[in-house]
């Protein structure tokens, strides 16, 4: 059990004189806690910053004390693979970058499957490929030195060659799409060894609606012309999609450069991550890492995530109302990338997610849940605890008003809905940043569904551009939270 935390003192306004008083004596030159709502319940409050300054500032305030649980969570079974093996190349596939070995791994994954699955080697070399299909009770096994690589011609995916000529179009290929190595309602499925998985991507983002995007933007030193309309763009891959699977295990490779998304495991079960290596530019659109979507008992653990987007993103989206939950992410280094997220998909909930024992480096919010008014479902008993950051952007953001960000500047009530998000039960726990560029974190609730029930326990935020906001939250509980501001030239 994470501790029970127990009120050391409640009150409307934190000051100075109060910092001076029992356990808090000496320990804060100046802290501020301003609500501007009546009683004890920050529901009923709007705009709140929490400010520290020079020495250590550490104020607890409880309002209707929570008692933090554990996120339940079961280990991932493994994936039961047999040990016969199969050489891509006994079926034609030569590792010399230039022949296509589509077929060559189609069949030999075909005849591992036949034979009762097994493991399909694939040897020190280059192999270019269009998609790859894997089967149950088969490992796709990458020995050192073997690179899987992707084709970069857009037909091999799916995509019409020539494209059409209008976008909407092109945007009604996207069901076409096929992911460099996929798999559906498979049990017993595994990508393993010390080679790389290469996505080909740069192809892929110079033709990405990001790409469309900054072509339109206003004229630049490194943009002089821009574009006077804006250019086709191409829906993209996912690297490696496995949907509907149990007992799924990727460890020891490397991925890298996905057109889209690295790893999506998409209404799977079982599933485990580790001693993984994902890598793409960080101007990379949409490069996620690991995307866990509608899946349930994950473990991340021992990867290392240098991405253009979401390092790990949790989605609850609402096909097939399925939540995620019982995931955990631990001992992983994350480095450029929008950290570990939640959302901004939680139509169908998620909930019991840890994270631990991690890193943050360069990236940008490190620890984020994103929904708003459109996106519905209930995200709860999240845990982050034994973290430390250096130089990101934000250290924590909790964000109601993902798709309406204007509104969260001057929010209105409205009625509750299906589609109206719940966050409650989430824990802080030993939190450690030097350095927040852009601010040390922000905790945005809507004013019909306030961010409930949220602690945040022996966190520490130095060199921090701009405070910690707060806006709609009920029950926060703070314990040796300490926030300090820098002034940059």
């Amino acid at each position: 059990m994470i501790a029970d935390f127990r009120p050391e003192q409640s009150s409307k306004n934190i000051s100075e004189s109060a910092c001076r008083g029992g356990s808090l004596r000496n320990r804060c030159r100046l802290a501020q806690i301003v609500l501007d709502g009546g009683g004890t319940s920050f529901g009923q409050s709007r705009l709140y910053t929490l400010w520290a300054f020079a020495a250590s500032c550490t104020a607890a305030l409880l309002l209707s004390p929570l008692e933090a649980k554990e996120p339940s969570f079961q280990l991932p079974q493994p994936a039961a693979i047999p040990q016969r093996t199969f050489k891509v190349t006994d079926f034609g596939a030569r590792g010399d970058g230039v022949a296509m070995n589509t077929n060559a791994f189609r069949a030999a994954i075909e005849h591992c499957a036949k034979t009762g699955g097994g493991r399909v080697i694939v040897p020190s070399g280059t192999f270019l490929t269009g998609p790859i299909e894997l089967a149950s009770r088969t490992a796709l096994v990458l020995e050192k030195g073997a690179v899987i690589q992707a084709s970069d011609r857009f037909a091999d995916f799916g995509l019409p060659d020539p494209l059409p000529p209008t976008q909407s179009e092109i945007d009604a290929l996207k069901k076409q799409l096929r992911p460099l190595i996929s798999g559906t309602k498979l049990e017993d499925v595994a990508i393993l060894g010390e080679g790389v998985i290469d996505g080909a991507g740069a192809a892929w983002w110079a033709k990405s609606d990001k790409a469309a995007e900054r072509a339109m933007a206003p004229a630049t030193p490194g943009n002089p012309a821009p574009a006077t309309e804006k250019p086709l763009y191409v829906p993209r891959p996912h690297l490696v999609l496995l949907r509907d699977c149990a007992r799924v295990q990727i460890a020891g490779v490397t991925l890298r450069n996905s057109p889209m998304f690295h790893i999506v495991p998409h209404h799977c079960r079982e599933v485990l991550v580790e001693n993984v290596t994902i890598v793409s530019p960080a101007d990379s659109p949409n490069t996620d890492g690991i995307d866990p979507a509608n899946s349930r008992n994950v473990l991340i653990r021992r990867c290392t995530i240098d991405t253009g987007d979401d390092n790990i993103a949790l989605k609850g989206g609402g096909t097939g109302n399925e939540p995620t939950e019982n995931i955990a992410v631990t001992d992983c280094a994350f480095l450029h990338g929008h950290g570990v997220s939640i959302g901004s998909e939680t139509d169908a909930g998620v909930r019991n997610f840890l994270v631990q024992h991690c890193t943050f480096e360069n990236t940008g919010t490190a620890l984020r849940i994103k929904s708003d008014r459109t996106r519905g479902g209930a995200v709860e008993n999240v845990s982050y605890r034994d973290i430390t950051m250096k130089n990101v952007e934000t250290a924590i953001t909790i964000f109601l008003f993902y798709d309406d960000k204007k509104s969260a500047a001057r929010p209105e009530p409205a009625p509750v809905t299906k589609q109206t998000p719940f966050v409650r039960g989430i824990v802080f726990q030993n939190i450690a940043c030097n350095g927040a560029t852009k601010k040390a974190g922000e905790i945005v609730g809507l004013p019909e569904s306030p961010v409930s029930d949220v602690t945040l326990d022996n966190v520490r935020i130095t060199g921090a551009a701009a405070p910690f906001t707060q806006q709609d939250i009920r029950n926060l509980s703070c314990h040796n939270f300490d926030v300090q501001t820098v002034t940059r030239p």
